[in-house]
């Protein structure tokens, strides 16, 4: 029974990329009037952690740039508010407990919450079978063995570490060292937002012609709090009263938008700017007690609170995004996946369930755009007894939120169009027929995801 569900997974897996593959050689553009990719992405950023988002004590010129000359998204959500779901939802387009991450990826496995679905189609995976060049570099935190590991996804290149939360100079954790190019250990020498940069640059210079889907993962601004001595005296000057904590943390946002700038001049050298969409978004919202600052919103990093989902996310495409724009629509970081599909021309309708919606009228500044598309938010394990080893919820539908913000504590109704600080409640016998309709929408889901497996099995 077994043998036969594998193989059946085998086949429909085959079916999947055939389908791509003859979606892409009947494109009616050709490869090279297809954009380059570049995705870069922030770990734990707050809401409130750039000077385009109302930032006073955070010089971020060059990411204000990409928004000044672009569209920046002002309630754009996470799947969940902690790394490893979010990321699998991204590379995805699916709610993160349907591809077997509800909560962190550990090496440590009594405390591991996730097992990325081998099964599970990335966009790596389809825009590889389009003829992208296909790359990720830095932080991947979405397995350390295979069949999870980057290039086992889709992505022809990687190097980076794997898991989360390392030393910003030592690169180790568990007493190991997780640095990896492809599948081998290096042992590199720096800061590794420096080296992260660095990587990237190489990588886009040693790129062919043909297009590439990269994504860049910065590690910065999570704890340890270790920015270059530099970076952190610059911000303790200029910013007076300023905590050491909040300062090391500014310190770390301005030392990766020095380096995005390096990232954007590279293209620039290489004549590929012009071409090219940007993305920047963080993963989940900032962790307070490290320092961050989610804005006028409710929570933090863990939280499914808007402090804890919603975050920065910035697109630029010289030439063709129109500048200067702001949008305020309900988006997902499941969104992502067929976006980048629908711009590399791949036909993606044979991959079942997935959440996002293509981006593409929103980038060219059209309402063609599901405005009451629902986003459901997962963490399985957190810090409260409660909630050790249980998975809580919320579930948003254009301007209505059902939270739980841990597995002991009630559901409680917030209208997000009046309330983003989710400081109003409304109780259930105020809108009876709404609070059940967002409950039967929850509980659907919930089923539909309980045989998922987010542990390896044997």
């Amino acid at each position: 029974m077994g043998y036969q569900l594998r193989q059946n997974r085998l086949v429909f897996k085959y079916l999947i990329v055939a389908s791509l593959l003859l979606g892409a050689c009947h494109s009616s553009i050709s490869q090279k009037d297809r954009p380059n990719i570049l995705v870069i992405v922030a770990d734990d950023m707050g809401y409130g952690d750039l000077g385009c988002f109302g930032a006073e004590d955070i010089q971020s010129p060059h990411i204000d740039q990409l928004a000044e000359e672009g569209v920046r998204f002002t309630n754009f959500h996470t799947t969940s508010s902690v790394c490893s779901p979010s990321r699998a939802s991204m590379l995805t387009g699916k709610a993160p407990d349907k591809v077997g991450v509800p909560g962190v990826i550990r090496y440590n496995k009594s405390d591991s919450f996730g097992y990325f679905d081998p099964d599970a189609v990335t966009v790596a995976d389809v825009l590889k079978n389009a003829g992208y060049q296909t790359a990720l570099i830095g932080k991947w935190h979405l397995g350390e063995e295979s069949p999870n590991l980057p290039n086992d996804r889709g992505f022809d290149h990687y190097k980076g570490w794997l898991v989360g939360m390392t030393d910003y100079y030592k690169h180790e954790r568990y007493g190991k060292n997780w640095m990896r190019e492809n599948k081998m250990p290096i042992v590199p020498k720096g800061h590794v937002t420096d080296l992260f940069t660095d990587w990237t640059i190489d990588y886009i210079n040693q790129s062919s012609d043909e297009p590439f889907c990269l994504f860049l993962h910065y590690t910065a601004p999570h704890s340890p709090l270790q920015p270059p001595q530099e970076y952190y005296e610059k911000v303790k000057a200029r910013e007076k009263g300023i905590g050491d904590k909040r300062a090391k943390y500014v310190a770390l946002v301005e030392h990766m938008d020095d380096g995005i700038a390096k990232v954007i001049q590279s293209l620039k050298d290489n004549r590929k700017y012009e071409n090219t969409l940007i993305l920047f978004l963080s993963d989940n919202g900032g962790a307070l007690h490290h320092g961050a600052s989610n804005g006028d919103l409710a929570g933090m990093k863990g939280d499914l609170l808007e402090g804890g989902v919603r975050v920065p996310f910035i697109a630029n495409w010289p030439g063709v995004i129109k500048r200067g724009q702001v949008s305020n629509k309900l988006l997902s970081i499941t969104d992502l996946m067929p976006t980048l599909s629908e711009l590399a021309q791949t036909d993606i309708s044979h991959i079942k369930g997935l959440d996002g919606h293509s981006l593409t009228p929103v980038l060219n500044g059209k309402d063609a755009f599901p405005e009451e598309r629902s986003i459901v938010y997962v963490r399985r394990g957190n810090n409260k007894l409660c909630s050790i080893g249980n998975a809580f919820y919320a579930i948003q539908k254009g301007e209505w939120k059902l939270v739980q913000n841990a597995a002991c504590e009630p559901f409680v109704f917030y209208n997000m169009k009046d309330d983003k600080e989710e400081s109003k409640p409304v109780l259930p016998e105020e809108l009876p027929k709404k609070y059940k309709k967002f409950e039967k929408a929850l509980k659907k889901h919930i089923v539909q995801t309980s045989n998922t497996p987010w542990q390896k099995g044997d």
